[in-house]
């Protein structure tokens, strides 16, 4: 999971929702897995949204390098309050998820 994934999204109440599903603890972290996963692509699409080109480059280049601290300067200096939409975006995205999550208890295929 990418280091945007992990500072944003808080696992603890998705893990919680899991726990109460029954399914074995293999499914429950394939399932934990998809949404980290879910949400790296989410937050990433999300900075993508409101990059220029270049900025779009850059940022990947910086990402897939791995150095945490200069990307996420380079996203402060480019996108007004960044963590603050991140932070929102991911708490919409846990709450789909916990949702996904309860629907599957009460067997609701929507």
């Amino acid at each position: 999971m990418s280091i945007i994934a992990t500072a944003f999204l808080k696992k603890e109440n998705i893990i919680f929702e899991l726990q109460t599903l029954n399914i074995s603890n293999e499914e429950r972290e394939k399932l934990l897995k998809m949404a980290d996963e879910i949400a790296e692509v989410r937050l990433i699409d999300l900075i993508l949204e409101r990059l220029e080109k270049k900025d779009k480059e850059l940022f990947l280049e910086q990402l897939e390098s791995g150095a945490s601290e200069v990307f996420i300067e380079f996203l402060r200096e480019k996108i007004e309050n960044i963590e603050v939409v991140l932070a929102r975006a991911a708490k919409v995205l846990e709450n789909e998820i916990i949702e996904d999550i309860r629907s599957l208890k009460e067997g609701k295929n929507d």
